[in-house]
């Protein structure tokens, strides 16, 4: 029996919370306590994690992760995910994960996503939301937001292409140019290009030009090449910059 289990959430909230906070004092778990309060009164468990005196300890934290169901149920995910996150520095990136992978098109993750995550912002809500529909707007999203590291990040670490072609369309053409280069080393099939050019219009080289500082294997030059056939003055002069590489 966990240690609240004889007090009744309706009348004993205050020592409720006084136990709690000795459990959390002394190192012990509380996940049982969150979990036998979410069967018994789901409306008290809400209260006790995001309400003004929510302990601010990270294993509250992940332990309210553990109850993210029930709380959901009870609570606006914008509001109870941002409050966790207020709770503990320490499990911000494992509360915006979670928040990722069941909110994977939530608008709320844009600027959560800023919150957690500062520079790399993205990182995490692209990385969890990759083959869902809403991958795409999330990219575009992000790119509107200036999250420019996080989005080349993901492109770096998946070869996707729509990091890149999100870039171009928000008119950050260095790092679109950046992220295209990462797409095609991670993967020499991706469709970038072609991607980047639907999003950016049929005048590609602006954009093209931009990824020669970026070339540092020849391999990947090549692969780049490729794939702009279809752009003859940067084919030659990418041909020209090749022949001029050592063999990576």
């Amino acid at each position: 029996m966990n240690s609240v289990a004889d007090l009744d959430p309706r009348r004993d909230m205050g020592l409720i919370r006084e136990r709690i906070e000795n459990a959390l004092s002394s190192g012990k778990t509380v996940t049982d306590i969150l979990q036998d309060l979410a069967t018994r009164n789901p409306i008290a468990l809400a209260d006790l994690v995001v309400g003004p005196k929510a302990p601010t300890h990270p294993a509250w934290v992940r332990a309210a992760i553990d109850v993210i169901d029930v709380l959901e149920g009870s609570l606006a995910p914008n509001g109870l995910y941002r409050r966790l996150v207020s709770l503990s520095p320490e499990t911000n990136i494992e509360v915006l994960s979670v928040a990722a992978r069941r909110h994977p098109s939530a608008s709320w993750l844009i600027e959560l996503s800023r919150h957690v995550e500062g520079q790399q912002a993205g990182l995490t809500h692209l990385l969890a939301s990759v083959g869902h529909p809403a991958f795409a707007q999330n990219c575009w999203e992000h790119a509107a937001a200036g999250h420019l590291p996080g989005l080349i990040a993901v492109a770096e670490e998946t070869g996707c292409p729509e990091p890149a072609a999100a870039l171009a369309a928000q008119g950050h053409i260095d790092a679109a140019a950046l992220a295209l280069v990462c797409a095609l080393r991670r993967s020499h099939e991706s469709p970038v290009v072609a991607m980047t050019a639907a999003a950016w219009g049929p005048d590609l080289e602006v954009v093209l030009l931009k990824t020669l500082p970026h070339l540092r294997s020849r391999a990947v030059a090549e692969t780049l090449r490729e794939h702009t056939r279809g752009y003859p003055g940067f084919f030659s002069l990418l041909e020209t910059v090749i022949r001029a590489m050592v063999q990576t």
